[in-house]
């Protein structure tokens, strides 16, 4: 749930900000962390080596054996899954056929790195699927008011330096972090990174990862994303509004 100090919502934005002059919007939704199910490639993306890689992929998804046990120390090469530097768990996934596959393309355009937290902006219209990415507006400069200024906001010529002043002092705005009650929330500009045509989108359908729900985005050559939800309910509200519910 939103804060007072919090950027509009992905809708809100996807809406304001990525569509064109009538385009539907479908659906959005912010993600924080993903990895690839690549075949050929570990999961942030390096060249797979060895057999431990083949291993644990044989375990899983069947389309190439992923699993989403892969943040632990025997695939990311650390000693210690448990700690502080524990790699986040997915909110997402980018897999495929092979390395350059439709779903792999995006990779470099995405500034966040596979593996690394990052809040990155999805949304489904009714022609494209759009990463995005929304840059944090710079809080507009609140000027400087003189006391007598102050006063004479309150419709008053002298200031009684009592209960009043300090009103006058204080202000009467309340800050919520980077809003401002009373002004208008400031949209942040947001740089479409990467696109993917509804002639490339091949479905759009409910999937489960080891019985985790998500939403699956499938493209013409085999690769796509799963969208990762924590229950059932979310998952099929998602597929709702991708056949057009409201």
């Amino acid at each position: 749930m939103g804060t007072f100090d919090s950027l509009p919502g992905p809708g809100l934005l996807a809406r304001l900000r990525v569509c064109r002059p009538g385009e539907q919007l479908l659906w959005a939704v912010n993600r924080t962390a993903y990895y690839l199910d690549v075949d050929g490639l570990d999961a942030v993306g390096e060249p797979r080596k060895g057999l431990l890689g083949r291993g644990v992929r044989a375990v899983g998804r069947g389309v190439g054996g992923f699993t989403l046990d892969f943040v632990g120390a025997a695939l990311l090469g650390g000693d210690d899954a448990t700690g502080s530097d524990q790699p986040p768990a997915p909110d997402h996934l980018l897999f495929g056929p092979g390395p350059g596959c439709l779903a792999h393309q995006a990779v470099p355009a995405i500034p966040v790195a596979p593996g690394k937290r990052g809040v990155v902006l999805w949304a489904l219209t009714a022609h494209r699927l759009v990463v995005a990415r929304a840059r944090d507006p710079e809080p507009p400069a609140r000027p400087e008011r003189s006391l007598l200024g102050k006063a004479v906001s309150f419709g008053k010529g002298v200031v009684d330096f009592g209960v009043d002043a300090a009103r006058i002092i204080a202000g009467n705005h309340h800050d919520y972090g980077r809003n401002t009650s009373g002004q208008p929330v400031p949209l942040p500009e947001v740089v479409v990174l990467h696109e993917f045509p509804r002639a490339r989108i091949a479905s759009v359908a409910p999937f489960a990862r080891e019985g985790r729900p998500c939403l699956r985005v499938s493209f013409v050559d085999g690769s796509g994303v799963d969208f990762l939800f924590p229950d059932d309910g979310l998952a099929r509200r998602a597929v709702d509004l991708t056949n057009g519910a409201r």
